[in-house]
């Protein structure tokens, strides 16, 4: 046991393409074998690859196994290393997912979509305008805000992390790629002129880093428009209570 413990450990030290070729090679090479050694016991190349797979997996059906002596050596020849190296390969593969799933619950998975409509600001108003968007467009969701977790779980919608006013955030989110940006007034800020001064942060570095994508935002006074003249933005909503469906009537 000692010796394949430190078999298993050393499999799962090797690069994964290479462990993957690995794999590749000894299913091939076992079905070689095997079929030269008893083509009586396997008429078939498909026969021979149907055994060493069910062998490499521990499944097991014994409609086939080798009879001769030479047969069963490589057989447990196999059992050892073909095992070994497809055990941990399934593993990685299980790991992987985990993984992904992991960091797309995080917020740290680039967006590779196009055509998507991004909303920057996790709120109650931007809860209902996703589920406006989701009902009314086939289009892709973008989160940008700076949680922990996704806050909104969605087969169409997708969560980055961070800081929007930032340039890897923003390209983490491929904003340049998408069909609007929606930048809601931030509520747990309760100075209009904070908020709407954050506002008008988001939306220059929207159009630094995407200056052909469509804007919308959200101003929480009238008198503050006028200091978005140097920003370029598509659309102004007033904050009031229809303030979501007006962000999906103008993102479409």
């Amino acid at each position: 046991m000692l010796i394949f413990r430190k078999f298993i450990n050393s499999i799962n030290k090797i690069n994964n393409v290479f462990l993957f070729f690995m794999t590749v090679l000894t299913i091939g090479v076992s079905t070689i074998v095997m079929r030269a050694l008893e083509p009586d016991t396997y008429p078939s190349w498909f026969d021979s690859l149907w055994w060493v797979m069910t062998t490499m997996t521990t499944v097991g059906y014994g409609d086939f196994y080798p009879t001769s002596v030479a047969g069963r050596v490589f057989a447990m020849v196999l059992y050892i290393i073909g095992i070994g190296i497809l055990g941990v390969v399934i593993g990685k593969i299980v790991d992987s997912f985990s993984t992904f799933k992991r960091l797309k619950g995080e917020g740290k998975l680039k967006f590779k979509g196009k055509n998507h409509i991004v909303i920057i600001g996790w709120s109650k108003k931007s809860e209902y305008a996703i589920k406006g968007i989701l009902n009314k467009q086939k289009c892709e969701v973008v989160i940008i805000d700076d949680l922990e977790k996704e806050p909104f779980i969605h087969d169409r919608v997708h969560f980055i992390s961070g800081d929007a006013a930032t340039k890897s955030v923003v390209d983490m989110a491929n904003v340049q790629e998408a069909k609007s940006v929606i930048i809601f007034a931030d509520d747990k800020i309760d100075n209009p002129l904070l908020v709407d001064g954050k506002t008008m942060i988001l939306a220059a570095s929207v159009e630094q880093y995407a200056p052909n994508t469509k804007t919308i935002i959200e101003v929480q006074k009238e008198e503050h428009l006028r200091s978005f003249a140097h920003v370029k933005v598509d659309e102004f909503i007033l904050s009031n209570e229809v303030v979501s469906n007006m962000a999906v009537d103008f993102s479409a």
